[in-house]
């Protein structure tokens, strides 16, 4: 248990990374794509419970987890409920935006620049980034003509174009073109920027007092 203590934030980094690495898994392996999916949503889901620490975290990461779980390969059986797609998707951005709020309350303690307050920003932001994914297929989900998509497509392109906007690459392979699509956009680009801008503020300014002290 000291063990998953002390190293959660690098077992819940390397699951993101993983699922985000899905697409080479399922050309390389060729097994059936949502199956690959699955198996590595769920791995993010219950690497990153880890980060929960005190009782009421854990009751209340452990139940949005279970509802995520329960949902994701309960959707797996039955593709077309789309009740089942809009129950996952809201307990999905519940989740995850409880992960990025105990990662801000255990990064605040931190006094020392050490390798948890390097691990934890990195996955706050991949944190942020998978928000907005979930957010792009809810807003798709409510209206199939939000995005110009590729022509072969899957559901993880809306996580692609979520990390493309925070970062503000910009590729131009995915548009969107309602408001609401546009909007969501707009807002991701700046919460990236700004995140980004305050992270190393404050990694900076942890550093100067850590080498004054």
């Amino acid at each position: 248990m000291n063990y998953l203590e002390e190293h959660k934030y690098l077992i819940a980094l390397i699951s993101v990374f993983n699922f985000l690495l899905t697409p080479i898994y399922i050309a390389a392996i060729g097994a059936n794509p949502a199956h690959i999916v699955v198996i590595n949503y769920t791995l993010v889901i219950l690497a990153s419970s880890l980060i929960a620490s005190s009782n009421k975290a854990r009751v209340i990461t452990y139940l949005l987890g279970a509802i995520v779980l329960i949902c994701i390969w309960l959707e797996y059986s039955m593709i077309e409920n789309k009740m089942l797609v809009w129950v996952r998707l809201g307990s999905s951005f519940l989740l995850f935006f409880n992960f990025c709020v105990l990662l801000v309350r255990q990064l605040v303690k931190i006094k020392m620049v050490n390798l948890r307050f390097i691990l934890g920003p990195l996955l706050g932001f991949l944190y942020l980034g998978i928000i907005g994914g979930i957010l792009f297929e809810m807003i798709y989900l409510l209206d199939v003509n939000s995005f110009q998509l590729p022509k072969s497509t899957s559901g993880y392109i809306f996580y692609y174009f979520s990390f493309i906007s925070i970062t503000t690459v910009g590729y131009g392979d995915v548009t969107p073109l309602t408001h609401a699509a546009q909007a969501v956009t707009m807002v991701l680009n700046i919460i990236g920027q700004f995140y980004l801008a305050i992270v190393i503020g404050v990694f900076v300014g942890k550093y100067i007092n850590s080498k004054s002290a």
